[in-house]
Order: C-alpha cells, then sequence, then structure tokens
C-alpha cells in the first residue's frame, strides 16, 4: 500500500452509494443538466407549490426573493415532481453567467439532437434553436434556469409560445413581460420550527423560535444551524451562544460591484459555525480543503470526480499528501450533513450556495490565503483536464471552460502576485482552447478566446512559452478550417520561428509547423514560398527516417502536389 494516500480509518463510516446518472431511453425522461436533490433540511412549503402549479400554465415563472429563501430548492422540488410523472424532458440550466448559460443550452441542444452533423453552430445559436423547438414541441417539457443574475441575457432563449414550462430563480425584481412572478419569502414560524425539530428532535420550541428569530427565518441559515446541532448534539441555547460570540462582520463582502440586495442576518455566522463543526469532525482537514476548493469553482456545480483526482494527486491537502476518493466522499457526505453543500440528482456533483461560498472566500481573504486557494484550484482544473485530452467531448470542455472563468472571478478579490494569477489563469484558458481546437466543431468559438488570450499571453510569457506557440497553433488551425488562411499565416510563421529557435531545423514539432505553413503559402498562391518549404521539409525526413518512411512518403507528396499546382498555374498564364 503506498504510505502517502490517506484511507479511511476502521469502522469509520462509509459515504452513501453513490447512484449511477440516469440513462435515457425512447421511454424515458432526458434529464440534461444537473438537478439538486432534496436537502435534509427541506421543507415542503405546499401554499408555495400550488402557486407555482397555477402560475406554470402556458407562461415562464420567475421565483423571485432574497439569496438563501429556497428559490432554487423549490424549482428543483418542481423538477423532480415533473421527473416522476415521466415527463419527456427536464432540463436544468444554469444561468449565473453569460458562460454558464450557453454552456446549458448547448447541452440541451446536443441531448435534443439540434446540433448533430456538420459544423457546430455558435453558441447564441445553439440556444435559439432550442427556443425555436421547445415552442414547436414542448408538450412535457420543463426547462429551468437557475441562479440569474441579468434576466435580460434570457430573452433570445426563452420560448414565448407552446406548451414548454420555464421556471426561472432570480434573487432581482423580475422583468415583467417575461413572465408571472412568485415570490420565495423566508421561512414562516411554523416552517422554521418544523425545520429545526426535525432535524435535531430536540423538544424546545421556545430556543428553535429564538435560533430563528436570530437568523431571520432564512432557510439557507436555519438548515445549517439545524445540522451543526444536531451532528454536535447541543441545545438551542448553546448554539446561540456560539452564533452570538462571533463576529463576521467582514465575511460576507460585496463581490459584484452592482450586487444591491443587502446580505441576509445570520448567514456568515452560520456558514463559519458550519464550516467549524465540520472541521471538529475531520481533524486531517479534508472537509474543510474540499469545501475551500468548491467555493474558488464553479458558481454552478463542481464534479466528483474533479474533488477525487485532487485527492488522488495530492492538490487538495497539499504537500504531497494524497486522500482515497472515499475519503473525500466521506467529507461530501459531513458536509451535505451539516448543509454547507448539497448532492445533485445523480450524486456526481456537488453544488455550494453562493452565499456560502462567498463567506469562505471573504475568509481566506482575511487569513491571506486566497492566493494559494487560486493555485489549489486551478491545479485541481489543470489535473482534471488530463482525462479530456484522452476522451474529448464538447460538454466537458465547456464546463472546465466555466470553472476556468469562476475561478478567474473568484481570484479577483486577491491582492497579492496579480501577476502569478494572471499568468496561471491564462495557462489554464490555453488548456480550454486546446481542447475546444483538438474537437474540431466548434471553431468560431476557438477565434472568440483564441484572439485576445494569444495576445495575452505573448504579453505575459513572450513568443517561445509553450502555451504562447500552442494558442497560436490553435487560432491558426481555426483561422484556416473558417476559410481565413491569410490570417492564419502570421500565426503559423511566429511559430515556426519559436520552434526553430528552441528545438532547431528537423524537431518533429519544427517539422509539423513548416507543413503548415507550407499548406498556408500553397491554399493563398504562394506555390514558391510553398515548394521551398516542402523541399526543406522532405530533405529532412529522408535524413532523419528514410526515403520509405510514411513521413517521408508523405512529405514527397506533398512537394509533388505543389509543384504540379504551380506547373499549371504557369502554363495557365
Amino acid at each position: 500500500m503506498d504510505p502517502t494516500i490517506i484511507l479511511p480509518a476502521v469502522g469509520t463510516r462509509e459515504p452513501n452509494a453513490v447512484k449511477p446518472r440516469v440513462q435515457s431511453t425512447t421511454d424515458a425522461p432526458v434529464i440534461v443538466g444537473d438537478i439538486p436533490a432534496s436537502r435534509l433540511g427541506l421543507q415542503p412549503r405546499p401554499a408555495l407549490l400550488a402557486r407555482l402549479n397555477r402560475a406554470s400554465q402556458g407562461t415562464p415563472v420567475m421565483l423571485t426573493g432574497a439569496r438563501g429563501a429556497g428559490k432554487t430548492q423549490l424549482a428543483a422540488t418542481y423538477a423532480r415532481a415533473k421527473l416522476a410523472d415521466n415527463w419527456r424532458l427536464i432540463a436544468w440550466v444554469n444561468a449565473r453567467n453569460g458562460e454558464t448559460l450557453l454552456a446549458g443550452m448547448t447541452a440541451v441542444a446536443e441531448a435534443a439532437g439540434l446540433t448533430v452533423g456538420g459544423s457546430r453552430p455558435g453558441p447564441a445559436d445553439v440556444g435559439e434553436a432550442v427556443r425555436d423547438w421547445l415552442e414547436a414541441d414542448g408538450s412535457f417539457r420543463l426547462l429551468v434556469f437557475d441562479d440569474v443574475e441579468d434576466p435580460s441575457l434570457l430573452r433570445p432563449f426563452v420560448p414565448v409560445a407552446g406548451e414548454a414550462q420555464v421556471l426561472i430563480t432570480a434573487a432581482r425584481e423580475p422583468i415583467a413581460e417575461m413572465g408571472t412572478s412568485v415570490r420565495v419569502d423566508v421561512f414562516s414560524a411554523e416552517e422554521a420550527l418544523a425545520l429545526l425539530d426535525g432535524r435535531t428532535g430536540l423538544a424546545d420550541e421556545d430556543g428553535a423560535l429564538a435560533v430563528a428569530v436570530q437568523l431571520g427565518y432564512l432557510p439557507l441559515a436555519l438548515d445549517q444551524a439545524a445540522g451543526m446541532i444536531a451532528k454536535q448534539h447541543m441545545g438551542y441555547a448553546a448554539y446561540l451562544a456560539k452564533l452570538r460570540a462571533l463576529s463576521a462582520e467582514d465575511y460576507l463582502v460585496r463581490e459584484d460591484e452592482d450586487e444591491e440586495q443587502p446580505s441576509p442576518p445570520g448567514v456568515a455566522e452560520a456558514v463559519l459555525l458550519a464550516m467549524e463543526a465540520a472541521s471538529v469532525a475531520d481533524r486531517l482537514g479534508v472537509s474543510v480543503a474540499v469545501m475551500e476548493l468548491v467555493a474558488m469553482l464553479s458558481p454552478a456545480v463542481v464534479d466528483r470526480g474533479l474533488l477525487h483526482s485532487a485527492g488522488q494527486a495530492g492538490t487538495l491537502l497539499g504537500s504531497g499528501r494524497r486522500v482515497a476518493a472515499s475519503m473525500v466522499d466521506q467529507a461530501l457526505e459531513r458536509l451535505n450533513e451539516r448543509s454547507l453543500l448539497g448532492f445533485c440528482l445523480d450524486g456526481q456533483a456537488v453544488s455550494v450556495h453562493r452565499l456560502a461560498a462567498r463567506v469562505i472566500r471573504a475568509g481566506l481573504a482575511r487569513q491571506g490565503r486566497l492566493v494559494p486557494a487560486c493555485r489549489v484550484a486551478a491545479s485541481a482544473v489543470e489535473g482534471s483536464s488530463t482525462a479530456l485530452a484522452k476522451h474529448r467531448n464538447h460538454a466537458a470542455v465547456t464546463k472546465m471552460a466555466s470553472q476556468v472563468a469562476a475561478l478567474a472571478a473568484n481570484a479577483g478579490a486577491a491582492p497579492d502576485n496579480a501577476g502569478e494569477l494572471a499568468t496561471m489563469l491564462a495557462r489554464l484558458r490555453s488548456l480550454v482552447l486546446n481542447h475546444l481546437a483538438e474537437l474540431g466543431e466548434a471553431m468560431p468559438e476557438v477565434i472568440a478566446i483564441g484572439e485576445p488570450l494569444a495576445a495575452e499571453l505573448y504579453r505575459l510569457l513572450g513568443p517561445d512559452d509553450p502555451d504562447t506557440i500552442r494558442a497560436r497553433t490553435d487560432l491558426a488551425r481555426a483561422y484556416h478550417q473558417t476559410g481565413r488562411v491569410d490570417d492564419a499565416i502570421p500565426l503559423v510563421e511566429q511559430v515556426l520561428a519559436a520552434r526553430e529557435r528552441l528545438f532547431g531545423a528537423d524537431h518533429p514539432g519544427t517539422l509539423a509547423s513548416r507543413n503548415n505553413l507550407a499548406s498556408a503559402y500553397r491554399a493563398t498562391g504562394r506555390a514558391a514560398d510553398a515548394i521551398g518549404l516542402f523541399e526543406e521539409n522532405l530533405a529532412a525526413c529522408e535524413r532523419l527516417f528514410g526515403t520509405d518512411h510514411p513521413r517521408t512518403l508523405a512529405s514527397r507528396h506533398s512537394l509533388d502536389l505543389a509543384r504540379q499546382e504551380s506547373a499549371q498555374a504557369d502554363g495557365g498564364t
């Protein structure tokens, strides 16, 4: 056994079995996205569900209310009910920002078979194709846009006709013309007491009511309080004493300049106490490390596999201490029991409420640990990308892109090492660009990402850095495949010059770049320039591999074609 791998202690409880991903058949519902599973402290809220059911007939419904009031949980309850009723489509799209919105719509389009064949349309076109499809045949189909920050981003994608049902969760005030608004308020006293009594088992109504009042009846904070009280076997009075003794004024900073809503009362304190309880129950620190990593990444979900990879690579705890996947799973169970994060329906991804994530990032910043946390998250994302090199698919690459974008946004508050962080994030974006280019089906997207990125990498790292060379190569490939060969030529010339400086004239990478440049010259009618480069490559291949090697034969064939085309052009003038 590898002594550096941390395994569960004998006698510890194994985490609940992970359910396999739902596989749809022709008779089963098609499930898209990461639908949240039921939370431990979920209250049924029948009156709200009844209003939602009435409002959803024939018009989009916007669930609004304070952050932490339970909008997402209400939408998830509705979605799970439609799944139980065997609806044809249940699609869950995180719409926190433009990147996650377009990624979600792309996933819906793929599940619907709207992107099969030919070149992949741009993400916005795909989203509009989904809208048209739902308007044409939307019966027994549900589309949920969760955690909407800017409702105007949804306009091109929300069906305005047909039978599809659309739910939108948003903290901000709704746009009236987008549909019917249903307000999700904090718990009533009866709901708050039901949650606390149900999770703690304490027969102390006055104590429970005191906690509810202190936390403003906010479902998110009450759920975390109930989890801690139950797991720590403490009374309501003891919890209130710890809550009131904690000063958390600096733990809910505004990360968005345009954020208008004040932070709900008690959230930061409840999160910090729940984190403290998780830390006490896990002296190795796996639970805290997992929570900090998730808080630095996507506002939507983080795949369990990424967390496993970070543990096994020694990234999660640092110093090369490797953590077995089962230990990560136990930490996730521990955090779920304390309502710090939640599982998605298939068990393969976890989500954290944005308020909890903000508290954790603020704490990291106060401790001077935000930059190290960024490094850990970047290493985890980079490590998870290794599997993409073997099994690339657009959904996985898009998910990685959203993680990188989220990390960049969350790292924005880091006061130190700005240059180091910028370099780290640019390298991650170059990985995303390469994966997209290798797919070969989203070249407009590659160009949109690659143009600013190639310039940034050149500024940060210089022309000879591997990431700069790779980004220029990927961008040139996208230009070439979309018919912009003239735009590709300067990039390929720069890559060839860099590889000749770094590796010499006969390196395989140099040979590939020289061939690419010759092909680009040939495509733009520069026959003499193309022939000269093909001749250089043929001579190098004969010298390195011999006259009958496949690479030599391919080089000779390219040279012969260029010469024939040149002769035909000369004969025709």
